[in-house]
């Protein structure tokens, strides 16, 4: 087993394991004992057979004895190139880990094999619990058991609207309000009872007391008056200490409003701030992206100056999980449609700073995931400029045209739901040469998945009316 040691311990370390990159940074004295490729000798090592185990039907394998943790990231490892592997083989360690008993895997695990299935040409065929996706997403018991016992003020939150006092609420005593980043009022008409007391509770988040918000103002001004990087860097320092020491610094941000600054001094704050505490648990990245980068790019009508673009993309590349969270899904999702100049930024993001497996699960959560899975992160200030649902703009399918170039893999609902789309918006986008690109790509790329959708994407390709229209009927009636 010594000679699998090298591929256990990127296991471990890399946060998204992929078998090409393992392959092309493994020195040529380390191989793994069997012939390549790497993903194909790991499966069958992951189905050998146990013999110390106790008998059991179906017989023990190797991956029962993994901690969940080196499970799911051997699936990631094997979706990055499942195309590669023995179908049979790979529905035989999909099956044993979405049909064992509830609790024998966990949520990852179970969601690795379910996206390894994905990766197959054929679909999975797998008679796995229809909630097995959905537990990750259930209330604890002790919520369930708190909201058996009284009526919730609101569906998510079981509290009582008598234990909510508005004297909670309060004001600082310079006639500044405490400032929240969320708060939530609830309408005498929802509620009889509320109506006969006459009063209406409010909930806000932790609010900032009085030295804090005179502290805030006065960096507010500091930073939108910074000439020099050297009185930019000062103005980091202290934004980085009052987030800390105030204990909230999303309302500190909110107060201040970085994002104001011209792009030299944001690009200062990129570098510079440092946001950690106790409450920030892991939401750093995210939250210094939507509050000094995401909001210059919400309304963007030319390109984004180099020095802004080149700090920020040094964050996504360091955070891809919060750059999608962030930026990615807020741009995409604004009212008004992706523009070109964010359409740019987004496919310059994409290609420097993600990992495939992370532009794979962004396509995946945007044309197949519900609502609750594609929750963009945002300033309050910034909420009414994004929307839920996609917005179809020629910049949208030049984005997807980008990312289906570099040979990212699409997931099979994904693909089913692209086509259907093409379907929909040929008639809209009939005059449209990136319309007609990204339906060329996409036939040229993904041919083999969507096959089964021939009509549909002739119907798409005989509604288009560009010097491409010929190139896309013909590929298609020639394609086997």
């Amino acid at each position: 087993m010594e000679q699998w040691l090298p591929l256990f311990r990127y296991l471990l370390a890399s946060p998204a394991p992929n078998a090409a990159a393992f392959s092309s940074s493994s020195s040529g004295d380390v191989q793994c004992p069997s012939s390549p490729p790497t993903a194909a000798a790991l499966l069958r090592l992951l189905l050998s057979p146990v013999p110390t185990l106790p008998a059991s039907d179906p017989p023990a394998v190797l991956f029962q004895t993994l901690p969940p943790f080196v499970q799911s990231q051997a699936l990631s490892f094997l979706a990055s190139s499942v195309s590669l592997l023995d179908p049979a083989l790979v529905r035989s360690l999909a099956t044993r880990v979405l049909s064992a008993p509830s609790g024998r895997h966990d949520f990852w695990a179970r969601r690795g094999a379910r996206h390894l299935l994905d990766g197959l040409s054929q679909g999975g065929g797998v008679d796995a619990p229809g909630d097995s996706l959905d537990e990750f997403h259930e209330p604890p018991p002790w919520l369930k058991e708190a909201a058996a016992r009284t009526r919730p003020s609101l569906p998510w939150l079981p509290l009582e609207w008598r234990s909510v006092n508005a004297s909670n609420v309060s004001s600082g005593g310079d006639g500044f309000d405490k400032v929240g980043l969320e708060s939530l009022v609830l309408e005498k008409e929802e509620d009889s009872e509320m109506q006969e007391a006459e009063c209406v509770p409010s909930l806000s988040a932790p609010s900032l007391g009085t030295q804090s918000l005179h502290r805030a103002l006065a960096l507010q001004k500091e930073i939108l008056m910074a000439e020099s990087i050297l009185v930019a860097q000062r103005a980091a320092k202290d934004l980085q200490q009052l987030c800390v020491e105030s204990g909230n610094a999303e309302a500190v941000l909110s107060i201040v409003q970085p994002w104001k600054a011209d792009d030299d001094t944001v690009r200062v704050l990129l570098s510079s701030l440092v946001l950690d505490g106790d409450g920030m648990r892991g939401k750093e990245p995210a939250l210094m992206l939507c509050s000094l980068f995401l909001p210059k790019l919400l309304n963007l009508q030319r390109p984004v100056s180099s020095v802004l673009l080149a700090a920020a993309l040094d964050l996504c590349k360091r955070h891809p999980a919060a750059a999608l969270e962030a930026v990615l899904f807020p741009l995409v999702l604004r009212k008004e449609g992706l523009t070109v100049p964010q359409c740019d930024v987004v496919t310059r993001i994409v290609k420097d700073g993600m990992h495939p497996l992370h532009v794979t699960a962004f396509c995946h959560r945007l044309l197949s995931g519900d609502e609750k899975e594609r929750i963009p992160i945002c300033m309050p200030e910034h909420q009414e400029n994004i929307g839920s649902n996609l917005v179809w703009t020629e910049s949208l399918f030049a984005l997807l045209y980008s990312i289906l170039n570099q040979d990212i893999c699409l997931t099979p609902s994904t693909m089913e739901n692209l086509v259907s789309v093409m379907d929909e918006m040929a008639s809209k986008f009939s005059k449209s040469l990136k319309f007609g690109n990204f339906l060329l790509c996409f036939i040229s790329k993904c041919w083999r998945e969507s096959k089964i959708h021939r009509v549909l994407l002739e119907g798409a390709a005989e509604k288009t009316d560009t010097f491409l229209t010929k190139a896309i009927l013909a590929k298609l009636r020639t394609a086997n």
